[in-house]
């Protein structure tokens, strides 16, 4: 009987485990190991994959396009992540103040902005920098200031792309930062008031050292967002095909080589060097994380 018991368990145990499975093998190795062969052929979705060997490769090293992707990744990256985390941090203190009102409704308003598509705030953002009608120009009007054409220019955009960033990820990671500080002890506090310890010391000394671990997930959760921005391009770049041009990435090449050029190997060729250099960040953040964050 308890043979005939352990058997049933076994069975329920693969049974639940199965679809977990099938879900990994579907949509992350098949296409995985798909993308690495398709990257070595030449196909166009209509005639059979032609194999070319490294061509692909070779092409992707030697194509100034792919370099441009490259330096705009980096610039969101190196940008918008050192924002986006210190602005949260600040935030997160801002709302970890005992006699401050209203603090759920304060974590409500920043945290919406997170909860809408990408492509709705991208449209949004198009409405509020509009050079004609929007409301930022508006307001640059009554100063008498300059009201310059937002998406007519490269850096504008990208600048206007960097806010739009913030604005949409700072809810979400400045919620999970708080949860963090409210997890620390008043006790530290208490025994650093006692020392007479400055604000600074207690960030220093206490805030910090014991909220790494929030801030390492928002860290790595910020580098791979900015990593695969796509959205914003693909929204703000249709209207001036140049400006697109000098503000595209590697996630926004890979879909314009593959789906409006119809080169599957070439950008499964990019989309594999993409992966890569995403895998080798995080080997990076994962190794380094033992020199500054502290898990107790």
């Amino acid at each position: 009987m308890q043979l005939q018991r352990k058997h049933k368990d076994w069975i329920w145990a693969y049974l639940f485990i199965v679809p977990t499975v099938l879900g990994l093998y579907i949509f992350f190795l098949y296409p995985m190991v798909s993308s690495v062969f398709i990257s070595f052929t030449k196909w166009n979705h209509l005639s059979a994959p032609q194999y070319i060997g490294l061509s692909n490769y070779k092409r992707l090293f030697q194509d100034p396009t792919i370099w441009l992707e490259f330096k705009n990744t980096m610039f969101f990256v190196l940008v918008s992540v050192p924002l986006t985390v210190g602005i949260s941090l600040f935030l997160a203190n801002a709302l970890n103040k005992k006699h401050l009102l209203g603090k759920g409704v304060f974590r409500t308003i920043f945290f919406l902005p997170y909860v809408i598509l990408p492509v709705i705030t991208a449209q949004i953002f198009m409405i509020v920098f509009n050079s004609r009608y929007g409301l930022v120009n508006g307001l640059l009007r009554i100063m008498n200031l300059p009201q310059p054409a937002w998406f007519s220019n490269a850096l504008l955009t990208r600048f206007v792309i960097v806010l739009v960033t913030l604005w949409a990820s700072i809810g979400y990671f400045t919620v999970i930062l708080l949860a963090g500080l409210q997890n620390i002890s008043p006790q530290y506090y208490e025994a650093c008031d006692i020392d007479g310890g400055s604000w600074w010391v207690k960030f220093q000394h206490i805030t910090f050292p014991l909220v790494t671990p929030q801030l390492f997930f928002c860290l790595v959760l910020a580098i791979i967002n900015s990593f695969k921005m796509f959205d914003y391009i693909f929204v703000f770049g249709k209207s001036n095909v140049i400006v697109r041009e000098n503000i595209r990435t590697m996630a926004f090449g890979i879909y314009e080589i593959g789906f409006t050029y119809l080169e599957m190997g070439y950008a499964s060729a990019e989309a594999i060097i993409f992966s890569l250099i995403v895998l080798s960040v995080t080997i990076l953040q994962n190794v380094g994380q033992k020199h500054w964050v502290h898990y107790s």
